[in-house]
């Protein structure tokens, strides 16, 4: 007897919606993950300007907060990025399955 090679249609209609909705939620999360990633950036200048208005050698201080702050801003770009994304993508693939199993 020979095996079916490919997917049954139930599953493959499952996976093609599971990858279509994350790939629309990448792309719907991009803005918020930037907006988000900007206000963690400025408010690792502003906590550089604080600090440096409280110490008296304020050049070195101000250079390597700034340098540290941009660094941790970057570390977690791809985290900000995973838990909006996430929940897009959950939202996007709940929906469109309730829609799909409303229609039959």
């Amino acid at each position: 007897m020979v095996k079916n090679i490919y997917m049954d249609y139930k599953k493959r209609k499952e996976l093609n919606l599971r990858l279509g909705n994350l790939i629309i939620a990448i792309f719907l999360a991009t803005v918020p993950t930037a907006i988000t990633y900007g206000t963690l950036s400025i408010h690792g200048l502003n906590i550089c300007s604080t600090l440096s208005s409280k110490v008296k050698s304020t050049d070195q201080i101000k250079e390597i907060c700034y340098e540290a702050s941009w660094d941790t801003t970057k570390s977690y770009i791809f985290l900000i990025g995973f838990f909006i994304t996430l929940p897009t993508w959950m939202w996007f693939y709940l929906s469109m399955k309730k829609r799909d199993t409303n229609l039959k």
